[in-house]
């Protein structure tokens, strides 16, 4: 029931702070509210800090919602002494909380959200740029696969021919030892057709040559006698 009243003692004091804290005058108030418009209540107060645990002490200074102050003690009554920029004073208990107001914590999260905000945009524009990079790597990686494709072709053309060259060369190799053969028999034969040659003249001669003779001794020995001519005959 004292903690009820504390709290009703309380609220005039803050309405207070909370008309003073909006900065409008009566006269502009009633002209901004002349009109059906639409208003939203603010969370920023002050709250007037206390030389003494009541509101019969003067106030020291007045804190806006959402300052961290250091809290030193409370009292039985529900006042709390609290220490603000290297001060000390008094103020209710039940002004205080044990996390940032509202305000703060969405500041704090909008904030934050917008650091996540750049970074995920930041990731997305590298993710862009990798993936741009990507796809002229498998373009280029598809070229050299076809690149590769084409050169293995002409390696295997190449052995084909490097093979065949190969056996050309053994062939050939073993054409020319059997030509090398076959002109040496050609030497030797020509030799041989050329000495067949030699003793058939020499024999040819030497036929002839009996035959002549043959002939002279015929001729000599079976000569025919000639007729002895008369006296007196012409």
């Amino acid at each position: 029931m004292k903690k009820f009243s504390s709290f009703k003692s309380i609220l005039p004091v803050c309405l207070a702070s909370l008309v003073l804290s909006s900065g409008f005058s009566s006269a502009s108030y009633a002209a901004e509210t002349s009109g059906s418009t639409t208003r939203y209540i603010t969370d920023s107060i002050e709250v007037p800090m206390r030389s003494g645990p009541s509101y019969k002490h003067r106030i020291k200074r007045m804190i806006t919602s959402g300052q961290s102050v250091q809290l030193l003690e409370v009292n039985p009554e529900g006042w709390a002494r609290i220490e603000y920029k290297g001060s000390d004073g008094w103020m209710p208990a039940i002004m205080l909380e044990n996390q940032p107001v509202a305000r703060v914590r969405l500041a704090a999260q909008i904030e934050k959200t917008s650091a996540v905000e750049t970074k995920y945009n930041e990731l997305k524009q590298e993710l862009d740029t990798l993936q741009t990079r990507f796809d002229g790597i498998s373009s280029e990686l598809k070229t050299v696969k076809q690149e590769k494709f084409e050169l293995n072709q002409k390696f295997n053309h190449l052995k084909e021919v490097s093979s065949n060259a190969v056996q050309l060369d053994e062939q050939n190799q073993e054409m020319k030892a059997r030509l090398s053969r076959l002109e040496d028999e050609n030497a030797i034969m020509r030799e041989q057709i050329d000495q067949s040659d030699d003793a058939i003249k020499r024999q040819w001669f030497l036929t002839g040559g009996g035959v002549l003779l043959l002939g002279l001794l015929l001729g000599r020995f079976f000569r025919v006698p000639k007729k002895r001519q008369k006296w007196g005959e012409f």
